[in-house]
């Protein structure tokens, strides 16, 4: 599990950018430093309470064996018959695809989940030289 708890701690979720299958998600530290987690080829998301002044608590990612039967509830299989089979089997599907889980928990406002190949933090200043624009 990787955690950006210590810089991120009552930072701020600015807002995102979705590009197909790529998010963008503009945080910031408390001390203002502007980043970008950046998720390629997300294939679930959820993105709730998304307010003015968005403060995080803490930010999360699982990644390959680390992933856990309840990051599978965003996929809504509980809702079927065969749910807690087919939440299983895509599970298992996900740590063999060693995806990523990224939880973005608030103090207040922006609550934040998704699914990702690959998820990277880097310094917003970057953004437009990376061609993500």
């Amino acid at each position: 599990m990787n955690a950006y708890n210590s810089k991120f701690h009552d930072g701020f979720v600015d807002g995102l950018l979705i590009r197909e299958a790529q998010v963008i998600i503009f945080i910031r530290t408390e001390g203002n430093e502007a980043f970008a987690l950046v998720a390629d080829d997300v294939t679930r998301m959820r993105m709730d309470s998304l307010l003015q002044g968005n403060i995080i608590f803490d930010i999360v990612m699982r990644q390959g064996q680390e992933l856990t039967r309840s990051d599978m509830d965003i996929y809504g299989f509980a809702a079927s018959p065969d749910g807690e089979k087919l939440a299983n089997d895509k599970l298992e599907r996900l740590r063999i695809e060693n995806r990523v889980a990224l939880e973005i928990n608030p103090s207040y406002g922006c609550e934040c989940f998704l699914i990702a190949q690959a998820v990277t933090l880097i310094p917003r200043s970057e953004l437009k030289s990376l061609n993500l624009w």
